[in-house]
């Protein structure tokens, strides 16, 4: 009697896990931009998504390592073809990384008794932490593959290791406005 009731209980809860996954799409895959690989996980919410992303940053000056997420509103579905169907959705987000970014430092000079300005601008390596904007076209296919070109820039700071002699410094991420170059996604659908 206990095995059946353990057969019910298993036959039970795959039935609703399947409906779950179906009631719930998800897609995972690359996502390749000016700023490096992620690897992209999409999951829908209603007719939303949310979008998480890990991966290394390719940034002027060394690579890094980021992590980013956030919430899509979906606000079109054109009917641009019949085999597939498209979006166009934009949503904020966040972002954390250890990236470089260029830094500048002001040193002073001299030349035959006169003091001038000297301005440096290496790329440092630090942390970043950044508010995000992302908009973009998606098209899922017919059968379970997804692709999508975004722009997603990043508004925040970085606070880098340090340059040579010269100590810490806090500031606006500058690498972060090549989020507004396309990136493109290739995810698998689930």
């Amino acid at each position: 009697m206990r095995s059946i009731y353990t057969l019910l209980a298993a036959v039970f809860i795959s039935c609703c896990l399947s409906f779950t996954s179906n009631a719930q799409p998800r897609a995972a895959g690359l996502r390749i931009g000016a700023l490096g690989l992620e690897a992209s996980y999409q999951h829908s919410l209603g007719k939303n998504f949310v979008e998480a992303e890990a991966g290394l940053d390719f940034g002027y000056g060394g690579k890094g390592f980021k992590v980013s997420a956030s919430y899509n509103f979906i606000f079109a579905r054109p009917a641009w073809s019949d085999r597939g169907s498209w979006a166009l959705y934009a949503g904020p987000g966040l972002a954390m990384g250890y990236v470089s970014d260029r830094t500048t430092y002001t040193l002073w000079a001299e030349d035959n008794g006169r003091e001038y300005p000297v301005r440096l601008h290496p790329a440092d390596h630090g942390f970043m932490f950044a508010f995000t904007g992302q908009a973009g076209l998606e098209y899922n296919f017919w059968f379970p593959l997804q692709l999508s070109v975004d722009i997603r820039p990043y508004f925040g700071f970085h606070v880098n290791d340090g340059f040579h002699d010269f100590g810490s410094k806090c500031g606006f991420y500058n690498y972060g406005m090549l989020g507004f170059v396309p990136t493109l996604s290739v995810r698998y659908r689930f």
